[in-house]
């Protein structure tokens, strides 16, 4: 199986990272407005849930995108696409090519700094059968979807 490109460790920390300086604020802004108040709904003194809920965030931005990255894995073979993927709960995807009906490549604005992209394989099939694969280099996830294309176009009867 082939893995992903290594710089979505990184992408990844990034927006783990982003999310908890969010959530910090959220935390930080709660126990700031109800400093005072009798109505605190936390325990605690001021800035030990913001303290708190910083380190957490911080140590999963760091260990998450390890134990994802050493989940993850894609391989094409003849006629199929495999996908295993899980930190918890493993899920491995098996898919015909002939199933596929379009193909995407995307990116949000934190894969772009990075220069990453997802290809994003749509099966037929109940809602929800499409296989995600992060973490590409773009102009590799944009090779993969034209040779899917064509594999697929080949097939087609």
């Amino acid at each position: 199986m082939q893995q992903l490109d290594p710089s979505v460790k990184t992408l990844w920390s990034v927006q783990l990272l982003l999310s908890t300086l969010l959530f910090t604020a959220l935390v930080f802004s709660y126990e700031f407005l109800t400093l005072g108040s009798g109505d605190r709904f936390l325990p605690f003194t001021f800035g030990v849930w913001t303290g708190i809920v910083f380190v957490v965030g911080l140590v999963i931005s760091f260990v998450l995108p390890l134990l994802r990255y050493k989940a993850w894995g894609y391989e094409f073979r003849e006629g199929e696409i495999h996908v295993r993927r899980g930190v918890l709960t493993r899920i491995y995807t098996v898919a015909p090519t002939t199933r596929i009906q379009h193909l995407d490549v995307a990116q949000s604005l934190t894969e772009r700094l990075f220069e990453l992209g997802r290809l994003v394989i749509y099966t037929a099939g109940t809602r929800g059968a499409d296989i995600v694969i992060p973490g590409l280099p773009l102009v590799y996830a944009q090779a993969l979807r034209d040779h899917l294309k064509n594999i697929t176009v080949e097939d087609a009867v």
